[in-house]
């Protein structure tokens, strides 16, 4: 799978979708990249954000930042989620051939995780996007 346009669209209508019905009253998404220039500083990229209201129904703005300026709180849970991962298929002879298994042992390890834990540590939230719906989008928009 590659880290286009039409990926960060798909990514972006699954979580637009998430804070509306979670978060009801946000009214606009700042969207913060310390990536690579080529993946997101491109006019493909731009248009997708000036399209942002009409596709999404909410407003967004785009920071950029340095490149590998610093770690976010997702690289450390994306860690956390491979390396209970790794631990598992080799100590539990778990296997895992392609990221929708990565993705059902992940969303049940989380479901695990919550009953568990306390009230006061809010849930990491998983989820899935085909290649399908990237494919689909490229046809459509691109």
């Amino acid at each position: 799978m590659e880290h286009s346009t039409a990926f960060v669209h798909c990514a972006q209508k699954i979580l637009v979708e998430f804070i509306k019905k979670n978060f009801p009253l946000v009214k606009k998404i700042d969207y913060a990249s310390d990536e690579a220039s080529a993946h997101f500083k491109n006019n493909a990229s731009i248009l997708n954000l000036l399209h942002q209201k009409h596709d999404f129904g909410l407003d967004a703005s785009w920071t950029f930042t340095a490149t590998g300026h610093g770690k976010g709180a997702g690289d450390g849970i994306g860690a956390v989620l491979k390396s209970t991962a790794r631990r598992d298929t080799l100590s539990k002879n778990i296997l895992m051939s392609n990221s929708k298994d990565f993705y059902e042992f992940s969303k049940k390890q989380q479901l695990e995780t919550a009953k568990r834990s306390n009230k006061d540590n809010p849930p990491v939230n998983i989820f899935y996007l085909d290649s399908d719906e990237v494919e689909k989008i490229k046809k459509t928009y691109l």
